[in-house]
């Protein structure tokens, strides 16, 4: 039966080496392709190409279809107090009208305007992301091999490659914070300081942090079988 489950753990090991080995072209492939857009488009003169999205824009919200509905006071303080934004900007709403189960805006706003240089910021940002993906890879690709070669899951080898893992994805946490907030600031031309916390990178790294310390204090209860034998 032991036999058997370290047969298993080592084929799945073999599989996902492969898997690894797959995305990793792949994104290597992307690298390229980005790096070199991004030459492109810094080589291109700024002057060149300028993109601007100009249009009508119709805000609709039907909480009525939810089963919902608005008190004539509550209206009425909705339409004091509505504030909406778009792309940073506050927008000019020539028409609003708030019912008791609908919201209905309609104006003109900018929503977009961007030159070569723009795109290559957003480029770069996006090699940056790439790259860090490409490292993460390869230490998935170690531990897969730990797992491919190993005698037992409670290896030293194992635990260690599985800790590494872990640490490499806490700069994830960082790039998904202030990714979104860098290309907001490129592609609007302004600062902008919206900062959200990737909850689901920081729940990866807890519990691949938690099955190391699993897999050590397994390790010690192997020893100590091994020692009694």
């Amino acid at each position: 039966m032991k036999e058997q489950a370290i047969q298993k753990i080592n084929k799945i090991g073999k599989i996902s080496s492969i898997i690894t080995l797959i995305t990793k072209i792949l994104v290597g492939v992307g690298i390229a392709i980005t790096l070199i857009s991004a030459i492109i488009c810094f080589v291109i003169p700024e002057e060149l190409l300028k993109v601007s999205v100009v249009g009508d824009m119709v805000v609709e919200m039907d909480y009525g279809s939810m089963g919902m509905s608005l008190s004539d006071s509550e209206v009425q303080q909705a339409r004091e107090s509505l504030v909406v934004e778009m792309a940073g900007e506050e927008p000019e709403f020539t028409e609003v009208d708030i019912t008791e189960n609908k919201i209905i805006m309609k104006g003109n706003v900018e929503q977009l305007s961007f030159t070569m240089r723009d795109v290559a910021g957003v480029l770069v940002l996006a090699l940056v992301t790439l790259a860090m993906t490409f490292v993460t890879l390869i230490f998935i690709g170690a531990l897969c091999k730990a797992f491919r070669d190993c005698q037992s899951p409670f290896e030293e080898r194992v635990i260690q490659k599985m800790q590494q893992f872990a640490y490499a994805l806490i700069p994830w946490t960082i790039v998904a914070t202030v990714s979104n907030s860098v290309s907001d600031s490129i592609m609007n031309h302004k600062i902008s300081l919206n900062f959200t916390l990737d909850l689901g990178v920081v729940l990866i790294v807890l519990v691949v942090l938690v099955l190391v310390h699993i897999f050590k204090y397994g390790a010690v209860l192997q020893q100590e079988s091994d020692e009694t034998l």
